[in-house]
């Protein structure tokens, strides 16, 4: 069940990703087009982690790991799914085959959910750990730093949404019924992380979200 949650958050992300790519709106400066469309899993994977997660431990209490690590292959394996289904809605050669994208389909999950996923996981223990003093405060500055290393480009901004994933979990263990609240606080501060930071660190020059060679 776990495993099929996260392959669902993760084909959803897939599918907005390709989309994006290739009818993408742009405002001004800042395109979701093209590598723009990498906005897509540095903004909804931190969010899937969150959410899946918290809902995996409500519902597993005591004995969530191994549907946790279901969720994360799951949601690992459905945004790397964003490679195959480019290379077939949109071949661009004679390279550009379903078999081909398999190498991609893994880098892409190990890029962009690997380290959240791991960051996250490290951060939201420590926060349901009695001995972590988790304040409000303490929350604040997770928050902070999490979109704080956003100013360092590419693997910056991956490791905000690990920062910001677990930090959110951990709230949300310590606030009881915040769920949406802080969904929203969190797709609030990933695209501030992902597009804000960088569009004003690059002096408000045409610019899209980090870019990797996942295709």
């Amino acid at each position: 069940m776990s495993f099929i949650a996260g392959l669902v958050w993760g084909l959803v992300v897939a599918a907005i990703e390709v989309a994006s790519e290739h009818y993408g709106p742009s405002f001004g400066p800042i395109a979701f087009n093209g590598n723009g469309a990498l906005a897509a899993p540095l903004i909804i994977v931190p969010l899937a982690v969150f959410r899946g997660w918290t809902w995996i431990t409500n519902r597993w209490s005591g004995r969530s790991l191994i549907p946790g690590i279901a969720f994360t292959v799951g949601l690992y394996l459905g945004v790397g799914a964003a490679s195959p289904a480019d290379a077939v809605l949109f071949p661009q050669g004679s390279g550009s085959t379903l078999a081909n994208s398999i190498p991609t389909l893994l880098a892409t999950g190990a890029i962009f959910v690997l380290p959240v996923a791991l960051i996250a996981a490290a951060i939201y223990w420590a926060l349901r750990s009695e001995r972590f003093p988790g304040t409000g405060l303490v929350i604040t500055i997770l928050y902070l730093i999490g979109v704080g290393l956003s100013l360092y480009p590419q693997l910056g901004t991956i490791v905000s949404g690990g920062i910001i994933a677990g930090t959110a979990a951990g709230h949300s263990w310590r606030v009881a019924g915040s769920r949406l609240l802080i969904s929203i606080l969190v797709i609030i501060l990933m695209a501030v992380a992902v597009v804000g930071i960088p569009y004003v660190r690059e002096g408000a020059r045409p610019l899209g979200p980090p870019t990797f060679p996942t295709r």
